[in-house]
């Protein structure tokens, strides 16, 4: 079984890796997503109903013309994927932070008790303070964010803040400082950041400058406007670009081990000394831990110490498909078993 070092270095090998798989993966789709194009453009032309479909001859335009066009769109490519790739490496944090709406930084005097029990734990661990933030929710979940332990954050909801006592609010800091000292986090901020590029430029391809925006007496009109003068290769790039970044986001669910809330419990047991908080903590937050502002960041969910997308359905129970967390029963049942490591020797 592997220790807790060999999988923070597994969690950093990982990162590395993903951020130089980035602009190839980036550059290869958009190869085939030229082709699939000229592919497309060609095919109309065979609409007619005296006009004779020639696969071949097709499929050689296609190819010639793709061939001509990616020799300088690909280096362009290429260049932007590795720059957002940099980004991501160099502040996802902060990108993924900025996209989540009702959050705010939560200073020392705003939550006095909050502070003092996570500066406890970190004296106790020698980890570095991460930055606290508070989630406007009355719902309860908490999630880290942070490139590494000497630049992290932990969000906490606002319910959670209320509702939990300082024992269990202590398990659910240990928990959350386990998943820094692991470098999850890293892991985790790098595929949202290059998973995001994708669905955000598809966005703006796709649909163009939001209608909210405009006022309400020219929303009509230029909506027809937009939908008249849209020019076609951009909203076939923006469409291309969505079904990549949503069908690669179930995907990772499965690439993601769910060991790593296992793993983040039994350190946080360790350090706390009193399972109990954690197991008190975790029973609550399975009763109501929906939070819905991370609705629509499915990626960023998985970093939440329970499911926030509320109850699992039927069909996930059965088949775990879709499961994105270790079931809380399990969980609780193995912290019971760490429970007899901390009575005390006779």
């Amino acid at each position: 079984m592997a220790t807790a070092y060999q999988y923070i270095e597994y969690n950093k090998r990982k990162s590395r890796f993903l951020v130089v798989l980035f602009p190839v993966t980036f550059t290869l789709f958009s190869y085939i997503s030229v082709l699939g194009f000229f592919l497309l453009l060609g095919g109309l032309r065979y609409l007619g109903p005296h006009n004779l479909f020639d696969f071949e001859s097709l499929w050689r335009q296609a190819f010639l013309a793709a061939h001509e066009t990616c020799a300088w769109f690909l280096p362009l490519c290429f260049g932007l994927a590795t720059f957002w790739a940099w980004q991501a490496w160099k502040q996802g944090d902060q990108i993924v932070l900025e996209s989540i709406s009702h959050l705010r930084e939560l200073n020392k005097w705003d939550a006095p008790d909050v502070y003092n029990t996570l500066e406890n734990l970190c004296i106790a661990s020698g980890d570095y303070l991460p930055q606290l933030y508070v989630l406007d929710d009355d719902s309860m979940n908490a999630f880290a964010v942070g490139m590494s332990p000497m630049r992290a954050g932990i969000v906490l909801s606002s319910g959670l803040i209320k509702r939990l006592n300082r024992t269990e609010l202590e398990g659910v800091l240990a928990h959350e400082l386990a998943h820094i000292r692991h470098y999850d986090t890293r892991l985790m901020i790098i595929i949202l950041t290059c998973v995001g590029f994708f669905t955000f430029a598809g966005e703006i391809l796709f649909y163009g400058t939001e209608r909210e925006n405009l006022p309400e007496d020219l929303q009509g009109k230029m909506a027809v406007a937009y939908q008249r003068t849209r020019f076609a290769p951009l909203v076939y790039a923006g469409g291309m670009l969505l079904c990549f970044g949503y069908l690669i986001a179930p995907v990772l669910q499965f690439a993601l081990s769910r060991t790593r809330e296992s793993l983040a419990d039994a350190q946080a047991a360790l350090l706390t000394r009193y399972p109990q908080g954690l197991i008190r903590a975790l029973w609550k937050l399975s009763e109501d831990s929906r939070i819905e502002a991370l609705d629509e960041h499915v990626l960023l969910g998985i970093m939440c110490i329970a499911r926030p997308r509320g109850k699992e359905t039927f069909f996930e129970r059965i088949s775990g498909i879709g499961r994105t967390h270790p079931p809380v029963e399990e969980r609780i049942r193995a912290l019971h078993d760490m429970d007899g490591m901390f009575d005390p020797v006779a």
